[in-house]
């Protein structure tokens, strides 16, 4: 993973990470420990995100929307082990420089994702709400829904009615990571797909579900999560529920974790609005109310599925 040093990240000059001459600069200016990066017009900060270190997107290579538009990245770096980038968009128009939008990446490294997937032109990203699902250690798994985003002329929006998929594509491949490593096969390779709910419930109701003594791989939990997860972000939050409380087996600990979890980490996710509207009202999951860092964004944790 590529890190920076705390000392080399603090120290870090003022520079420009984008130039438009009248219409404006991206700057990257020393901040306490970390930096600022702002959008500058004449003597006005038109936007400011603050962190650890930002740097240009792949040396400043346009980045397609899709429907013509275009961008350029910067990525934001917070320091740490395992966290995290920020994907700053910005847009050259007649009236200057302007921010388009900021897709929060998660662990994955700018240098192994993509924003899109093979034969689409539309950005889509995988929701960091859903990283270090059953643990808070680098071989816990990450949910990875994914949210497709349309330009609309002016802003990068989630796609809501793109985000509305059928069952059969929730358990699927709608829902791959974006994270891409060079040693790996791609991700739409290494995803587990199943045809229909029924037979997702087959399969993973035939996997070991109590975690004695030298159980190895992710619970079945996990994946049960994974699979409701997508549904919840294709619009079929009930289907979602029917999978999860069908395939539990009885007696078994981890669902009632389960369902608080799901339901804290999306209510903090920068996608709930869109989640929400891609779902039907009084939909399950989808209403809770975001309180950062409490017990119930790590529910799992306690029951050392790791």
């Amino acid at each position: 993973m590529l890190l920076f040093p705390w000392g080399e990240a603090s120290a870090q000059p003022r520079r420009t990470l984008l130039d438009a001459g009248a219409g404006g600069k991206v700057e990257a200016v020393p901040q306490g420990r970390g930096e600022a990066l702002r959008l500058v017009r004449g003597n006005r900060t038109l936007w400011e995100a603050r962190d650890q270190r930002f740097a240009a997107f792949r040396d400043g290579a346009t980045i397609p929307l899709g429907n013509g538009g275009q961008a350029v990245g910067i990525t934001g770096w917070t320091g740490g082990a395992y966290c995290c980038w920020t994907l700053h968009l910005f847009r050259r128009t007649p009236q200057g420089l302007t921010h388009v939008a900021s897709l929060p990446l998660g662990k994955r490294e700018p240098d192994m994702i993509r924003l899109a997937v093979p034969g689409a032109a539309t950005v889509q990203v995988a929701d960091a709400a859903f990283d270090f699902w059953e643990a808070p250690v680098s071989q816990a798994t990450d949910l990875h829904p994914t949210v497709p985003f349309r330009w609309t002329g002016q802003a990068l929006e989630p796609d809501v009615a793109a985000m509305r998929r059928p069952i059969a594509a929730a358990l699927g491949t709608a829902c791959i990571e974006m994270a891409t490593p060079t040693d790996m096969p791609p991700p739409e390779r290494r995803v587990t797909t199943y045809p229909d709910t029924e037979a997702a419930i087959a399969e993973l109701g035939g996997r070991e579900w109590s975690r004695g003594p030298g159980a190895t791989g992710p619970h079945p939990g996990v994946e049960a999560a994974r699979l409701a997860t997508c549904l919840i972000y294709s619009g079929q939050a009930a289907e979602a529920r029917r999978l999860l409380r069908t395939v539990w087996p009885e007696g078994v600990p981890g669902l009632a974790e389960t369902e608080r979890q799901l339901t804290a980490r999306l209510a903090c996710s920068p996608f709930v609005a869109a989640v929400r509207a891609a779902n039907p009202a009084g939909a399950p999951y989808v209403g809770g109310r975001c309180t950062p860092n409490s017990p119930a964004q790590t529910a799992l944790y306690a029951l050392n599925w790791r």
